[in-house]
């Protein structure tokens, strides 16, 4: 394949993606190599950082999407109200917050620090793809749940260790920052970040 062929293989890939993708993913799409794709990939990177462009490429957490430019927001929203994301609610961020900060945690786990049944938000969680379960099992075959990707991509963590940098932790969950992190002597404080979530089945 040309080296122009690729760059414009690389273009309509992003451009038609509903997710973000690796570089791995480009590069078995274009049947190609990946040392190949990156190089036209950071020329198309180049490109579109003119001002008379409205796109950007975005790398979150090893994994690359196309978006449009922060300024032109706005204009968007105008034009299709349906492009902006759904909000999460309180309480699925409530749940969020507990199995990005517990994970690989199971949902009696969950229902322990809520103090309600969590089931049908964790369904809902799991549909927007912000959690997905975990190879794993509990003692008595009980699910885990773990985060993914997308919620890193969705919070712009580039991974879940920068959950505790930089007070991120309190500006992503205020409201459960206090009730879900681990307490000594009345204080709240985080112990340290999780291990890496198990493979999901």
């Amino acid at each position: 394949m040309e080296r122009w062929e690729l760059k414009a293989g690389v273009i309509a890939i992003l451009g038609s993606a509903n997710r973000s993708l690796t570089l791995q993913d480009l590069a078995r799409g274009l049947a190609s190599d990946e040392m190949s794709v990156e190089e036209v990939l950071q020329e198309y990177e180049a490109d579109l950082m003119a001002a008379d462009q409205g796109m950007q490429v975005r790398h979150r957490a090893g994994h690359i999407r196309l978006e449009a430019k922060a300024q032109w927001a706005g204009a968007i929203m105008l034009a299709d109200p349906e492009w902006s994301p759904r909000p999460i609610s309180d309480q699925a961020i409530e749940t969020l917050a507990i199995v990005a900060l517990k994970q690989p945690v199971t949902i009696g786990d969950i229902n322990a620090i809520r103090g309600v049944e969590s089931a049908g938000t964790l369904q809902t969680l799991r549909t927007r793809k912000l959690i997905a379960r975990t190879a794993q099992r509990g003692p008595r075959r009980e699910k885990y749940w773990r985060t993914t990707p997308l919620f890193l991509e969705t919070f712009k963590l580039d991974s879940l260790d920068d959950i505790y940098k930089d007070g991120a932790l309190q500006k992503l969950f205020p409201s459960v920052y206090s009730s879900v992190i681990d307490e000594d002597d009345g204080q709240a404080e985080i112990q340290e970040p999780p291990s890496p979530a198990p493979t999901a089945s």
